[in-house]
């Protein structure tokens, strides 16, 4: 599989919007990897995780050719990681031209919350529903797909997510806190090729491990994935969702991460495993 970092921020993007913090200020005058747009992937051409506000600019940016994509995960319905109304685009009549459906996998409060944002129903914009509460395989074309229940925000319906393909198995784990017993049960023993892991709050708040993750408890994470037999010496990591409050630049993230044989994403980074 290969997967691409669309971006890999929290929701105000870096640097972030209408920011004059000292980090954001820093981050401007670099460029380069500071820059870090809302948190979103592509997977083989076919496959888009999360779909938020930057994602037409990513898709110039990176040559998505959205009429190639055949499913698309959503994790939370999270502004900076749904906007329905992209998706109004696909009910044609003026808008966009496209007749073909697309899977979405998500969780039953993400399809309300984009039928009540949209005012139309899902086959009028061609979306396939593929619910998901948890713990249960789900196929779509050649993949199958694994909604895990996240430790985030009340109301948000979070999951994390394992795609396996060819043999592969990913897992995307934005937006979680340490996660509830019985969905580390759900992890156990699945052998992992790749697994990107959230460092919201970063070096500022270390040990944040409700919501979201800070560096020590993004260690505790992978440690424990460890414990429970999914990842060995050959498995890619790599920590992404970084916000601006986390107080930290790239090279500080690279050099906190590196002796721990952690990968600091960056936007436009693509790996294959």
């Amino acid at each position: 599989m290969k997967l691409r970092f669309l971006g890999t921020a929290a929701a105000e993007g870096i640097p972030a919007l209408w920011c004059s913090c000292e980090y954001c200020r820093k981050a401007f005058e670099l460029g380069g990897k500071d820059f870090r747009h809302r948190t979103g992937y592509l997977l083989d051409n076919d496959t888009i995780i999360d779909f938020g506000p930057d994602f037409f600019s990513q898709s110039l940016t990176y040559g998505i050719d959205l009429t190639q994509i055949k499913r698309v995960l959503i994790t939370h319905l999270h502004e900076d990681h749904l906007s329905p109304v992209e998706f109004l685009f696909r009910k044609g009549n003026g808008f966009s031209q496209t007749e073909n459906f697309i899977d979405m996998i998500s969780s039953p409060e993400t399809f309300r919350h984009i039928l009540k944002v949209t005012g139309e129903d899902l086959e009028t914009l061609k979306i396939n529903p593929l619910r998901t509460y948890g713990g249960e395989w789900i196929g779509s074309g050649d993949m199958q797909i694994m909604g895990i229940p996240a430790d985030h925000a009340a109301g948000a319906w979070a999951m994390i997510y394992l795609i396996k393909r060819d043999n592969k198995i990913l897992l995307i784990a934005h937006d979680t806190g340490d996660l509830p017993e019985n969905s580390w049960d759900m992890l156990k023993g699945i052998k992992l090729s790749a697994a990107v892991l959230e460092c919201t709050c970063g070096l500022a708040s270390p040990d944040l491990r409700r919501g979201h993750l800070g560096f020590n408890e993004t260690l505790r994470f992978r440690d424990r994935l460890a414990e429970l037999g999914c990842i060995t010496e050959n498995t890619g990591i790599f920590a992404t969702h970084f916000s601006h409050n986390a107080h930290a630049l790239h090279n500080d993230l690279v050099n906190a991460f590196a002796p721990h044989k952690i990968e600091t994403a960056y936007d436009g980074l693509e790996i294959t495993f």
